[in-house]
């Protein structure tokens, strides 16, 4: 019975929140180009984009989907998917984009933090 409602989670999971992370990842694309005049400054901010998206998505597939179809993922686990996923996207950032986020928005690590937090919010509503 456990392996059924595993297997259904793994179903459920794979069938609506992938696709979720890549909506919510598009949405978030199109409202940053609504705001942004600059072509320069709008494709700088789709890479990053695109980078935070990539980077929900791959830590959710490789850790976090795990976690919960055994039921472990707490509190703790959040933070390690946040850590995991600020890792990915500070390593797939260009030096420019990183440049370009420091100098329009400051903190490069809380920058990222909140464009983690915000995809993931996305998805989850």
């Amino acid at each position: 019975m456990n392996e059924i409602v595993t297997s259904i989670i793994g179903i459920i999971v794979t069938t609506v929140v992938l696709p979720l992370v890549t909506l919510g990842g598009t949405k978030l694309i199109q409202y940053l180009t609504s705001k942004i005049k600059d072509d320069h400054a709008r494709r700088i901010l789709s890479s990053i984009t695109s980078s935070v998206e990539r980077a929900v998505r791959v830590v959710f597939q490789t850790y976090v989907e795990s976690l919960k179809k055994s039921g472990t993922f707490d509190r703790e686990a959040q933070k390690t998917a946040l850590v995991l996923a600020k890792q990915e996207v500070t390593r797939e950032l260009s030096i420019e984009a990183k440049e370009f986020i420091i100098n329009n928005y400051g903190d490069l690590n809380k920058f990222i933090s909140n464009q983690i937090e915000a995809t993931i919010n996305i998805l989850n509503n």
